[in-house]
């Protein structure tokens, strides 16, 4: 059985009705073929558009047509146009237009966040609470809006077939709006610019940046903040939870107005980091919470309040996958239709890495009639990374694409850009030639799993960047260039189990600079999406200022040009 899960606008336009991050999955007989955003491939910054682009790509993966497909599954969306063309048919229709064999569901916009958390994880059993801004509308009778999904808790065991969910009130407990509407606030006030809050261009942004703000923002200034911000109104105990004031942004605004951005960010962050504990903590308490918790939603982007979760043991495991924003839902949605077809889900073993792979006969047609590079090939990939980290040791800028492409809004070492982390000034250069990003922006990193404990204060690893880990004092100035500002650093531990290639780098590297880490960003130019294929990747190259291209068993290198 051919299933295929997708996500995006049906005809209107996406920056406008606000739907992002669209794209599609494919399952055969139970295997995952592909996942893949429609940005990556249409170049447009978290594309919300019907995954045209997308669902071709996954069926040349999977050597099928459009008659094959035997099931869709939609999750629903945040807004009224959605609603509209689904009550009259339409996107049934249009569906069935194209996919003239295939079957058409629809599921909870939350549903598809439990799925892909939940079977994208090893547990059989546990509980899971998705979080985030707004999900599925919910209407009355007379097609008035009556309730938005933000959040949801439940519990499943895959061997038994039980999935219970249950939704929790709209507006008592709305993480993702509180810190994504306050970061929109902080950061127009930080940058002096006015930005509308929908604005394309920024408006999946803000609150990514704004977390990294919060390290600059005073201790001491925040530090008797009120108590009122992490209440649990006592109506419905343990589902209902008032994290924050009803009136939050006059109550805000009021009380931490005449604080500077620097320390508003930091409030902020410590409000959401303080509610968010308190509110797992009463779900802990009144027994919602299983020793394995899954966790899916946009507001588990937010790494240091995923860090706070765990250093606090609010369950024995937790589980969040890579693509725990929106960019996963029509992951879930295809999970969802696996396993209702009572097939089992069968992923590979590195969940982030759900893209296509290219070849090395790929990769040659890309760049061998490209007249501004050379390259040359390498047939032992050993050898390739031993030139790669000696040119990494000279703090030369590295563009290394490898292996299949990564599902979800990190780069983790297949469409990386790496430079050594031994040089305090590589962040500032790194912006100046490559990134141009706000200043207080910080650098993420990769690790050999073995070495993590040796560097970082927490004792977990982190293979999908998913948590910030404290820098031992003794270890910050070999990894100056992304150590923040509180010391702290958004890492990556690699293992040869999920991320050969990138291991056997890092391995590489470490045997000359003795250094077993790496700065490791998105490889992409400012405002564009991660690179997807070779000719992304060449292109890319020569519009960023990068010295070398590691693709597949080629390394690649711009034609200087002659002076006169």
């Amino acid at each position: 059985m051919n299933i295929l899960g997708i996500y995006g606008a049906f005809g209107w336009n996406s920056r406008e009705d606000w739907v992002h991050d669209s794209g599609a999955t494919l399952f055969s007989e139970g295997k995952h073929i592909c996942s893949i955003a429609e940005e990556r491939l249409s170049k447009i910054k978290y594309d919300g558009d019907y995954p045209t682009k997308s669902i071709d790509y996954c069926l040349s993966v999977g050597n099928l047509e459009k008659k094959d497909i035997d099931l869709i599954i939609v999750p629903s969306m945040g807004n009224m146009v959605f609603y509209s063309m689904h009550k009259n048919g339409e996107i049934q229709s249009l569906l069935q237009n194209e996919f003239s064999n295939a079957k058409v569901e629809f599921i909870s916009h939350h549903v598809s966040h439990a799925y892909s958390t939940i079977f994208s994880c090893d547990y059989n059993e546990g509980s899971f609470v998705t979080l985030d801004g707004a999900g599925s509308i919910l209407m009355d009778h007379y097609g008035r809006t009556k309730w938005v999904e933000d959040s949801s808790i439940g519990y499943f065991n895959k061997k038994k077939n039980i999935f219970k969910f249950f939704l929790t009130p709209t507006g008592l407990n709305n993480f993702g709006h509180y810190y994504q509407t306050w970061s929109h606030h902080i950061f127009c006030k930080k940058t002096g610019k006015e930005i509308d809050f929908h604005d394309t261009k920024y408006r999946e942004t803000f609150s990514g940046k704004v977390m990294g703000l919060s390290a600059y923002g005073s201790k001491e200034k925040i530090s008797n903040y009120s108590e009122e911000y992490i209440s649990t109104w006592e109506g419905v105990p343990g589902i209902i939870f008032n994290a924050f004031p009803a009136d939050e942004f006059a109550y805000f605004f009021s009380q931490y107005k005449f604080l500077n951005a620097n320390d508003q960010a930091a409030l902020l962050q410590k409000t959401f980091e303080d509610a968010g504990l308190k509110y797992f903590t009463d779900l802990k308490i009144k027994g919602y919470l299983e020793d394995n918790l899954c966790l899916a939603g946009g507001v588990y982007l937010n790494v240091l309040l995923n860090t706070v979760l765990k250093e606090n043991k609010i369950a024995k495991n937790i589980h969040i996958p890579p693509f725990t924003n929106d960019s996963g839902l029509h992951f879930g949605a295809a999970c969802y239709g696996v396993h209702m077809n009572k097939q089992q889900v069968v992923l590979p073993k590195n969940i982030a890495l759900l893209g296509k792979e290219y070849n090395d006969e790929e990769i040659l047609e890309s760049i061998k009639d490209n007249e501004k590079i050379e390259y040359k090939k390498y047939d032992d990939f050993e050898d390739l990374c031993k030139v790669t980290s000696s040119y990494l040791n000279e703090n030369k800028i590295i563009g290394w694409f490898q292996g299949r492409s990564e599902m979800g809004p990190r780069a983790l070492g297949s469409r990386s850009i790496l430079m050594n982390t031994k040089n305090k000034d590589n962040k500032e250069v790194l912006n100046e030639r490559v990134k141009h990003r706000e200043y207080w922006r910080p650098f993420a990193g990769a690790i050999l799993e073995e070495h993590h404990k040796k560097y970082f204060n927490e004792k977990f690893s982190t293979p999908y960047m998913l948590y910030s880990h404290t820098v031992k004092k003794n270890k910050v100035k070999e990894l100056a260039a992304i150590a923040h500002k509180d010391g702290t650093c958004r890492i990556q531990t690699v293992n040869e189990d999920i991320n050969p290639k990138l291991n056997t780098l890092l391995e590489s590297y470490y045997e000359i600079s003795n250094v077993p880490a790496l700065l490791n960003t998105s490889f992409n130019d400012n405002g564009q999406p991660i690179c997807e294929t070779p000719l992304d990747a060449v292109n890319t190259f020569l519009n960023i200022d990068i010295d070398y291209l590691v693709i597949g068993s080629y390394i690649v290198t711009k034609i200087k040009k002659q002076k006169l």
